[in-house]
């Protein structure tokens, strides 16, 4: 193969073949799982453990961190989904996006045209929808598998090419030029998984050595914030909330593990280099995981604070319900009555507007008209959720009266 293509050509192609392959795992796992993913999201993130393990598993199945990060954008601007509820989701997710690399650092490329070929086969027969999905999610992994396959093959030969070696050089010389243009690189790809994995190759074939392929990995965990940011830009304060709270974290957890990169080198050196690699971006995103966990409700509070909503977001945001653990019985009542009050206000006004579409097409104000349904939906899901917490919280014999 490598004597018909050139090396460039090559890696390329290797790299496109493993992005198609994950785009294919993801879209057909992503099928199976159906509508429970929100479902679970809403339910799970609230709870900071079961959030992380959420976190993980989402992330196994977008094979993407930043995807996963990109759907929690997308349910804050929904108004499904608060700050707070995710951002143990958000932590799990870097953890999960370690779990590609570990399986991509052990000698499985030579099987991706195997099992490809294998799957596509009964892809082909079946007609079980299922067992369609199930096998195309399949000959996803055996291209991504393939692609690194070709991937090193193109690396192998690049060594021998004098203006890629020199730019490595540059690069190994220069930490700083390797994280941003590993950044860069993976904000263009949306997978760290990639970058890290191009790494790995390099560094099998001794272009790059251990000291060199960490700036790699934390500018592949950087590079994963710009999905989330694109994904934000034109939504709601929520959405840019998870996006920044997202980029926040990795940048920080960078900052504090760098004066740790050396020490955790000498610590997990095996001998075998992309073992070495994928271990090492285990350990760092399990150590700021874990750094982190304790400090979400206050992380989440300060990144609230520097993107508040905006004056017209802030209309449609609850505005009466207490935040408190508990309260009595007549208070509840009554900034529940207030809530409900101020979301009929919203309703009538749409109901007014209505009207005039029967004198007149504005096409401004039918979408204007949406955007208030959306949000009449929110206050009316976080009328009911305050009212079930608030019975929930309340002392066992005040209970009874709450729900009379």
């Amino acid at each position: 193969m490598s004597g018909t293509h050139s090396a460039l050509v090559l890696t390329i192609g290797g790299v496109a073949l493993f992005m198609l392959g994950m785009k294919i795992a993801a879209e057909h796992l992503q099928i199976i799982a159906s509508d429970r993913i929100r479902d679970i999201v809403t339910t799970l993130a609230r709870k900071p453990l079961w959030g992380i393990g959420l976190g993980i598993g989402l992330t196994m199945i977008l094979q993407s961190s930043g995807a996963v990060t990109t759907l929690l954008v997308g349910l804050g601007a929904a108004g499904v989904i608060t700050l707070p509820q995710v951002m143990s989701v958000i932590l799990g997710s870097a953890i999960g996006s370690t779990l590609t690399v570990q399986v991509l650092s052990f000698d499985i490329a030579k099987f991706g045209l195997p099992v490809f070929g294998m799957f596509f086969f009964v892809h082909f027969i079946s007609r079980n929808r299922t067992v369609k999905n199930a096998s195309a999610a399949i000959m996803g992994f055996g291209l991504i598998f393939y692609g690194l396959e070709v991937i090193k093959l193109g690396t192998m030969s690049l060594q021998d090419a004098e203006h890629f070696k020199s730019a490595i050089q540059v690069l190994n010389e220069n930490p700083l030029y390797a994280l941003l243009v590993t950044a860069f690189f993976t904000a263009i790809v949306h997978s760290s998984a990639v970058t890290i994995s191009i790494g790995m190759s390099l560094a099998a074939h001794g272009l790059i050595g251990m000291d060199d392929a960490v700036w790699w990995i934390f500018g592949a965990n950087i590079g994963t914030t710009a999905t989330a940011l694109i994904a934000a830009t034109g939504g709601n304060y929520v959405g840019r909330q998870v996006a920044w709270a997202h980029t926040f974290y990795k940048i920080a957890g960078v900052a504090i593990f760098v004066p740790l990169a050396q020490l955790t080198i000498d610590l997990i050196s095996m001998g075998e280099i992309q073992r070495d690699i994928a271990n090492f971006n285990t350990i760092y995103n399990l150590f700021t995981a874990a750094l982190f966990l304790p400090f979400v409700k206050k992380g989440a509070g300060i990144v609230e604070q520097l993107f508040p909503p905006s004056k017209e977001e802030r209309q449609f945001s609850v505005k009466y319900l207490s935040k408190k653990d508990w309260e009595s019985p007549s208070v509840v009542v009554a900034h529940a009555e207030r809530e409900a009050l101020r979301m009929g206000d919203i309703v009538n006004s749409m109901i007014e507007d209505s009207l005039r579409l029967f004198e007149k097409d504005d096409p401004e104000l039918i979408e204007n008209m949406r955007r208030r349904d959306d949000r009449t939906d929110l206050l009316f899901r976080e009328l009911n959720l305050y009212l079930a917490q608030q019975i929930e919280r309340a002392p066992e014999g005040m209970r009874t009266q709450m729900l009379k």
